[in-house]
């Protein structure tokens, strides 16, 4: 079995594909549909609803730089900020 680093430059953009990788989102970020998230990572502080598959949904919460949330998201909505969301 290979080993995928998921930092590597080409990963970035497998999402232009079809396939799984990381989508930048701010507030200019237009929903895509039928699309879902495993995780995502705060770059920049940002106001961020994340829309939950299983567990609780959030609605405006702040979160500084370096946190990273892990589950099922159907939709992510930053409000202010910078955030980079792994495509499920």
């Amino acid at each position: 079995m290979g080993y995928s680093n998921l930092n590597a430059t080409p990963n970035y953009h497998l999402q232009a594909f079809g396939q799984k990788g990381f989508r930048q989102i701010d507030s200019s970020f237009i929903s895509v549909s039928g699309e879902y998230y495993r995780a995502f990572l705060v770059v920049n502080d940002a106001v961020v609803s994340v829309t939950s598959e299983e567990g609780d949904n959030l609605s405006f919460v702040t979160l500084i730089a370096g946190t990273t949330i892990y589950g099922l998201f159907s939709s992510v909505a930053v409000q202010s900020g910078l955030v980079i969301a792994y495509i499920a």
